[in-house]
């Protein structure tokens, strides 16, 4: 079977654990900086101070503040890994034009690739991604029928409602971005905690045959 390896972006490829701790000390939500990463910040935020304070913090972290975000660990080895045994990868992501709660700011699709180029996605001395490689889809729904359309046979995600879409494809593998901790609801066909996990479920096999 030809692989063909779809990949979410925010929160799977992009680590913003550290930036999301910055801006809500930053805007006095929080004093310390609970365990869990992202989502035990929103969720300390959104108790306290609502969830516009919250969707204010994501405005801010996707678009302004995106460039202080981190290329998750071990990204660059598994493309790499990919890359190595000819397996193409593309970018999906929901993500749309414009924040609906921070009126004349950046244009979100632009700050993503602004970063993606800061971070070498583009040179083929790089991670090698073409832009042509790369999709931002205005909904969910979206997002799952260009997963269809390209006809991803693997995709990787941190949030299980993508899988739990009627219209997932049924013979895309659903693999689950979780390295905060398991987090599978029975719609993920695996769980991985990092991209050295994920490299050594799809390509351990391989990469010892072509040493």
């Amino acid at each position: 079977m030809t692989l063909l390896l779809g990949i979410d972006f925010d929160n799977t490829i992009v680590s913003y654990d550290a930036l999301f701790a910055r801006l809500a000390i930053e805007a006095g939500y929080i004093d310390d900086v609970p365990s869990g990463g992202k989502t035990a910040i929103r969720d300390v935020v959104r108790a306290a101070h609502g969830d516009k304070a919250w969707q204010l913090l994501q405005a801010d972290a996707y678009g302004a503040r995106v460039s202080e975000a981190l290329l998750s660990q071990g990204f660059s080895a598994f493309v790499s890994s990919a890359r190595r045994l000819g397996v193409p990868l593309v970018v999906v992501s929901h993500k749309s034009v414009f924040s609906h709660v921070a009126a004349g700011g950046p244009n979100l699709r632009y700050a993503a690739l602004a970063w993606m180029r800061a971070n070498r996605f583009f040179e083929p001395g790089g991670l090698g991604f073409g832009v042509d490689d790369i999709y931002f889809e205005g909904t969910r729904c979206e997002k799952v029928a260009r997963i269809r359309e390209l006809g991803c046979t693997h995709f990787v995600d941190d949030l299980p409602e993508v899988f739990a879409e009627k219209s997932f494809p049924n013979g895309a593998m659903r693999i689950l971005y979780a390295p905060t901790g398991d987090r599978a609801d029975g719609s993920a066909d695996a769980v991985v905690s990092d991209w050295f996990d994920l490299r050594d479920l799809l390509f351990a096999h391989a990469e010892r045959a072509v040493a």
